[in-house]
Formats: C-alpha cells, structure tokens, sequence
C-alpha cells in the first residue's frame, strides 16, 4: 500500500491554485496551498511534502528565490520542484532550481502527467540513495 504523497502548491492567483488543488484532490493527492514563496517555506518547515509546485512571479517571494532557498536547505534540496509561468523564456532547467516547466495555459491532463513523472523520478532518485 502506498502513502498519499504530499504537493505544496505555490501561487498568488487564488482561482488557479484552487483548481489544481480539486485537480489533484480527485486523484487522490493531499494538497496544501500558499499565496507566496515565504509561506511556502513556513509549511515545509511543519511538514513533510514529496512535491512543490510554484509559480515563478509572485510577491514577496517568488517562486525562483523559493527554488533557490529549497536548493539550499539541507532539509528541502531533494524536493522536486515544478516551476508554472506564462513567460517565453525562465530560468533555465539547467540552473538545477527546478525539476521541470509548466509554460501557462497548460491542461488538466498536461499538469497530471507533470506531477506523476517528478514523483516517480523523485521515487527512483530516493531509491538510489
């Protein structure tokens, strides 16, 4: 039997965040939000999460400087992070911040297949330790 894994989602766009929270509800994942990078790093401190899913631009702190905090955090730097943005051009997935890309408007099915690949290449990753 497997534990229902754990998705922080990050954004300051109430709407969206609500709906990829029913999204991942329905299948079964248990879901937290947080309305900047800041809060983010508050609930990683009380809980354990297998993936954060954040938007780039954000107030107060935004979804880069959270994926570069985590990176530096002995505690979080093995979280899979999954950066949403609508703009053309991010910080490249080479910089090692995040694990992969969500370029806005993406579907339903798209982010589905998004998180299940991140937590299963987050699972072998673990498994290797």
């Amino acid at each position: 039997m497997t534990t229902q894994r754990s998705i922080l989602i990050v954004d300051d766009e109430f709407g969206l965040a609500e709906m990829l929270r029913e999204v991942l509800r329905e299948h079964q994942y248990d879901v937290t939000l947080a309305i900047n990078g800041r809060l983010a790093l508050e609930i990683l401190a009380e809980r354990k999460i297998d993936l954060v899913i954040t938007d780039l631009m954000m107030p107060v702190m935004d979804g880069a400087e959270l994926a570069n905090a985590m990176r530096n955090s002995d505690g979080h730097r093995k979280i899979p992070i999954v950066m949403m943005t609508s703009l053309p051009t991010a910080i490249p997935r080479s910089s090692g911040l995040y694990d992969d890309v969500l370029r806005k408007p993406f579907t339903p099915e798209h982010f589905l297949e998004t998180v299940h690949a991140c937590l299963t290449t987050a699972e072998h990753r673990t498994q290797g330790d």
